[in-house]
């Protein structure tokens, strides 16, 4: 099907022929000398790892559709000043140097601080925003088995730490990156080390990032009311010597960053596939492009709200470190208060801490104990009308989960709220606020998930539970609750929710051309949108291509031919 809007019309029939440029980028150059030893020292000092696959992305705690985009540059590496500069390195590195044997890959590892250079652009809602943010980070990377003195030395590398964190940000009043084993973010690499002509190594060295971002907005900045925690993968590299034309990525996600031959064009996108049902985008191919010319906008597919990292066997952590809503209901205190009378409590079950994770359970597949919060908005209605309130209530939890099949693109699996409770203490008007679901209180409250596994080796989650839950309340005096107080037991569905939007064209042509949007069903259900300038068929403006149109094109033909003859 071929879509219309003002600024794009519809042709049955495609002609001409367009000339796809592709560009081949620079690679990127690091070469430090011999230690003398027949070997080289890590981290490179005065060379940059930098991502020209991707960007790093900030998405949740954002209006759909809307991204923060990171372009990132890790640089001017620094020798840690002996512990005390760096009292997170685990190995007993001396002051001034930056490596020694030792590590968990049996080679030797390096600890530094170094700086995250990001270039900070918004999409979505956010467009406009563009900011330069220079992160102090920490680091620590651990290497494997090389041989000195050999011409090539390749070892596997795993940068096993890194964090750093922003203070007195303008916009940002909380910005938090890390990566690295120790936080359950594996982000394994390879390091190449080449003997060159005069004795120096070319370093070829990359990581596969997977990353986590922490971000609050600033109050009075485009930020503001923003918060959230993201976790995703990027590709971080140096000394790449082939460039790589402009095309799609390795995940698929995007288009490489590359410089383009023709000033101010941008590898974009100009075809994806999409899934209607799991919102998922390929890009399937990429053309040097000016930013404001014809190209496909996946930004508002949004196809995924909640994203979790592989734990490293093959699935995910459930529960997600997502919000869980209800997008039709709310919860409920009713008994206790007069005829007509309620407090709705409306908000997500998030922020997921302290989860453990062992075999069994009702279910025959894993326990999962955890800390949660229930982020309440408090409304009175009927005789409460006017009360208002924000409550966070702390809770603890155990799910249970039936068996899943590692490794499987699609996971799909029973799951069971077993144990779910919290208590607020010292609030001005509940003197009494208890909450309790779970199947082990006999209110029974089962599940499902979904894990659907994406190009970049993350997963969507889908996941739901129909609670069953318990509020116990007694209202304080010389409050607006005074005298009321009750047991409500009720029902109410949460879940990780996303909202998908298909991909579209944006962007104009040149004279005589326009952007024309097709869209191939597959055979699997998917479709393929591709995005390019045609010559523009519709020669009377009318908004189609008809015999009107044929009569003008003959018309024109024949003008031709008696000017010929």
């Amino acid at each position: 099907m071929l879509t219309s809007n003002a600024n794009q019309k519809t042709v049955v029939v495609i002609a001409g022929v367009l000339l796809v440029l592709s560009a081949v980028a620079a690679g990127l150059s690091c070469e430090v000398p011999d230690n003398g030893t027949g070997t080289a020292t890590l981290p490179p000092v005065g060379c940059d790892y930098l991502s020209p696959y991707d960007v790093f992305r900030i998405i949740e705690g954002l209006p759909p559709g809307t991204t923060i985009e990171l372009d990132a540059i890790l640089m001017d590496f620094i020798c840690c000043d002996g512990a005390g500069s760096c009292p997170a390195c685990t190995l007993p590195v001396a002051a001034g140097e930056c490596e020694m044997a030792g590590g968990s890959l049996g080679g030797h590892g390096h600890c530094f601080l170094a700086t995250l250079d990001l270039t900070v652009t918004g999409r979505g809602d956010l467009t406009g925003f563009n900011r330069h943010l220079a992160v102090p980070v920490f680091g620590e990377v651990h290497t494997g088995p090389r041989n000195p003195g050999d011409p090539v030395q390749d070892f596997a590398a795993d940068f096993i730490r890194l964090d750093g964190e922003l203070f007195g940000d303008p916009d940002f009043c909380e910005f938090v990156i890390k990566w690295g084993s120790v936080h359950g973010l594996p982000s394994p690499g390879r390091t190449t080390l080449t003997k060159l002509d005069g004795g120096n190594f070319n370093v070829d060295s990359f990581f596969d990032i997977t990353y986590q971002i922490q971000f609050a907005g600033c109050p009075g900045t485009q930020l503001e009311g923003y918060a959230g925690t993201t976790t995703g993968s990027v590709r971080l590299e140096t000394g790449f010597v082939d460039g790589h034309p402009c095309q799609p990525n390795v995940y698929g996600s995007g288009c490489e960053t590359q410089t383009c031959p023709s000033p101010g064009d941008q590898c974009q996108p100009n075809s994806v596939n999409f899934d209607s049902v799991t919102g998922g985008v390929t890009v399937l191919g990429c053309d040097c492009r000016q930013p404001d010319e014809c190209h496909v906008d996946f930004s508002r597919a949004a196809g995924y709200g909640c994203v979790e990292p592989d734990d490293g066997n093959g699935t995910a952590v459930v529960p997600p470190d997502c919000e869980y809503l209800s997008p039709y209901e709310v919860y409920l205190i009713i008994d206790g208060l007069p005829p007509g009378t309620t407090v709705e409590l409306d908000g997500p079950l998030y922020d997921f801490t302290n989860i453990v994770r062992t075999p069994g359970g009702t279910l025959g597949g894993e326990i999962v104990t955890f800390d949660a919060v229930l982020d309440w908005s408090v409304t009175g209605t009927g005789e409460l009308v006017g009360f208002s309130r924000h409550i966070s209530m702390p809770l603890s939890g155990e799910l249970h989960t039936a068996p899943r099949t590692p490794y499987d693109p699609c996971q799909v699996f029973e799951t069971d709220m077993y144990r779910l409770q919290g208590e607020l203490f010292g609030d001005p008007d509940f003197c009494t606020l208890r909450f309790a679901a779970g199947t082990d209180f006999g209110l029974p409250s089962p599940g499902e998930t979904t894990l659907v596994e994406l190009p970049s080796g993350d997963f969507a989650v889908e996941s739901f539970f129909d609670i069953t839950y318990q509020i116990e309340f007694e209202g304080c005096p010389d409050s607006q609750l005074a005298d009321y107080a009750g047991i409500t037991t009720a029902a109410i569905s949460v879940e990780t929710v996303a909202q998908i939007n298909q991909p579209g064209c944006i962007g104009g042509c040149g004279a005589c051309t326009f952007c024309s949007e097709s869209v191939i069903v597959n055979p699997d259900g998917t479709v393929d949108i591709c995005c390019e300038c045609i010559p523009d068929a519709d020669l009377n403006g009318d908004g189609r291509v008809d015999f009107k149109d044929l009569s003008i094109l003959a018309g024109q033909w024949l003008s031709v031919r008696q000017q010929g003859s």
